[in-house]
């Protein structure tokens, strides 16, 4: 499962079993031959309610590094 916090972007996150990812920690992990996320579940690449910001969890993992991404 995904949230977005629209007030803290860095601090959206993919739900796991033992605690949540954040996309700061995602980004603090440094990757540099990250080359594909597979996303699977919901709130992955909804975007935000304003139309200028379409920033989803799953561009947000593209900025990160990420060559490509699927989300679903």
């Amino acid at each position: 499962y995904g949230k977005q916090d629209h007030k803290q972007p860095f601090n959206s996150r993919f739900a796991l079993r033992d605690k949540p990812l954040t996309l700061l920690d995602i980004m603090e992990n440094y990757t540099p031959h990250a080359e594909f996320a597979f996303l699977s579940a919901c709130h992955t690449a909804v975007g935000d309610k304003i139309p200028d910001e379409i920033i989803h969890l799953a561009a947000r993992l593209h900025f990160s590094g990420f060559k490509s991404f699927i989300s679903t």
